[in-house]
């Protein structure tokens, strides 16, 4: 009897799909048509997302109730297909029209509204994508495709926009770009892959925006000459023959010469005056002060560096205390108050 109990439940759950698909085939002409419609009016990726995401659910619950091969699966598997592809289509062309025309770097570095835009679009779709019935072991690699085809180009875009200002200024650019990215990006398991990789590509930036920073400053105060006269020197100690000529005796580096040049440079470490104001245009406030801690503590090594070598039993300077008015460790801790 119960043999006969399990066919005719059976029974009655194919006569209930058979009905249902019955029902559900009627409409699925109108389903795809309507869809169509709404596919051939797009112009934004963010809602071509949206839609297919919302087809995708469709044929994860509606789909899997109905017989295999109904018209209603069908279509669903069909327009689920197309969704995909206009997405895609629309998502490629926004990001590779800003790389072809990359937008102007802003006088204040920030990023550009173009790029915002678009990254505040991914941002959308990752969250779209968030509350999608793909299981989360396979979000990484079906999300793949999505950030390569449009967030690369945008990426491309910042950087050729940083290399079109001063070195110095793209530095700051590009990092706070790729900081807004992150920020997006990070929120999210499935794109922890690029996370990595922007992540080196910011910290990158920031070094050379902290050099540039740190060789600016020399450079207003006329120590970065004496600098390279230092290393210039050290050098042509380890050439063929070791040097002859003493640092003090190098043009330039006279006891006179080199007073004059640490004159403004005390002036501003004393006086707490120093031009920050390559890295304080960071857009964030931790970055602005982590960078301003490592441009202190460049500038104090190199003071060091060049204490060391004037301070050198064979330098040439008599009375380097003279010239050296205040320690290594002086400065470096007047630095780091500073910041």
């Amino acid at each position: 009897s119960s043999l006969f109990a399990r066919s005719g439940a059976r029974a009655d759950e194919g006569e209930e799909e058979g009905v249902l698909g019955s029902i559900m085939g009627g409409v699925a002409a109108a389903v795809e048509a309507r869809v169509d419609a709404v596919l051939q009016s797009q112009t934004s990726p963010v809602p071509a997302f949206q839609l297919a995401n919302l087809l995708l659910f469709y044929l994860h619950t509606i789909a899997s109730m109905l017989p295999e091969g109904s018209p209603l699966s069908t279509v669903l598997q069909g327009v689920h297909k197309r969704a995909g592809r206009v997405f895609m289509g629309l998502l490629g062309a926004a990001a590779q029209q800003i790389y072809k025309q990359p937008p102007p770097v802003p006088p204040t570095l920030a990023v550009h509204g173009d790029v915002t835009a678009i990254v505040e679009g991914l941002g959308e779709i990752c969250s779209t994508f968030d509350t999608s019935l793909v299981p989360a072991r396979a979000r990484e690699g079906y999300f793949r495709a999505v950030l390569e085809e449009g967030l690369e180009p945008v990426v491309a875009a910042c950087v050729l926009s940083a290399n079109a200002v001063t070195p110095a200024e793209g530095a700051v650019y590009l990092a706070n770009c790729l900081v807004a990215t992150l920020a997006v990006l990070q929120r999210f398991d499935f794109c922890g892959w690029r996370v990595a990789r922007l992540q080196a590509q910011l910290d990158s930036a920031i070094e050379q925006a902290v050099r540039e920073q740190a060789e600016a400053l020399l450079r207003q105060c006329n120590l970065d000459e004496k600098l390279f006269a230092v290393r210039a020197h050290a050098k042509a100690a380890e050439g063929e023959g070791g040097r002859k000529e003493r640092l003090g005796d190098i043009p330039g580096m006279d006891p006179l010469s080199l007073t004059v040049a640490l004159k403004p440079f005390y002036t501003a470490v004393l006086s707490t005056s120093l031009d920050l104001r390559l890295v304080d245009r960071l857009a964030i406030h931790a970055l602005r002060k982590q960078c301003r801690s490592q441009v202190a503590q460049r500038l104090a090594d190199s003071y060091e560096e060049l204490c060391t070598a004037v301070s050198a039993p064979d330098s040439g300077y008599r009375e380097a205390q003279t010239v050296l008015l205040h320690s290594p460790q002086q400065i470096r801790d007047l630095l780091v108050d500073s910041i």
